[in-house]
């Protein structure tokens, strides 16, 4: 009898959560950010225990995985529509190495010992510090590193039709630069434009479908 009574609880259950992953993207499956990893784990609590109350209803059961799953699905949404915003909630990448130097403050910023720090670039096959010319922190926890020698990784200066305000300073440039920059390829907009990288001293667009269509 009592599995029978949660039987409606389950398959409401999993199908809002089967909803969820589908409307969260296939980046759930990859590292994710902290506000990601904490969402996930209160809506296995929140699945847990309602199935588990013989008090709460499926509806209700379903009810608060819906709201929840709505919550973290629309700040993902809106995100992914401005940069300043995803910066402050989920943080920005530290800077652990600059031409060559390690930033000592930034790793106590990070939390990150000096040890863990030698096994991380180990594992990606660098000997020595003396190696590095610059590292990243990601939000996930890995590394983005150039070694000495390399070219330097691409900037992305342009998201989701806007500009990444924090690169472009990194680069020293300003708006009107990617205005003039983006004149120069036959672009009006920034908005036209899904995302644009500075690399080897060059802007590289990527426009988005309905732009390139429309300029052939």
């Amino acid at each position: 009898m009592y599995l029978l009574e949660m039987a409606p609880k389950f398959l409401l259950a999993i199908f809002i959560l089967l909803i969820y992953v589908k409307l969260s993207g296939k980046s759930q499956i990859a590292p994710m950010s902290q506000l990601d990893q904490v969402g996930s784990m209160v809506i296995g609590a929140l699945v847990g225990g309602a199935l588990l109350s013989p008090t709460v209803s499926p509806w209700e059961a379903s009810g608060l995985v819906a709201i929840w799953a709505g919550l973290l699905v629309l700040i993902r949404f809106i995100k992914s529509k401005n940069s300043r915003l995803r910066d402050t909630i989920d943080g920005k990448p530290i800077q652990l190495v600059k031409n060559g130097n390690l930033i000592t403050d930034n790793f106590i910023k990070a939390n990150l010992p000096v040890r863990d720090f030698e096994t991380l670039v180990n594992i990606q096959g660098v000997p020595s510090f003396g190696d590095l010319k610059e590292v990243w922190y990601e939000l996930n926890g890995s590394l983005t590193l150039i070694k000495k020698g390399d070219k330097d990784i691409a900037v992305l200066i342009i998201e989701n039709g806007a500009i990444s305000q924090d690169n472009l300073k990194q680069l020293n440039k300003d708006e009107d630069w990617v205005k003039r920059e983006i004149t120069k390829q036959g672009y009006e907009k920034i908005e036209d434009i899904f995302c644009a990288e500075w690399f080897d001293n060059k802007l590289i667009i990527y426009p988005y479908d309905a732009v390139r269509e429309g300029n052939k």
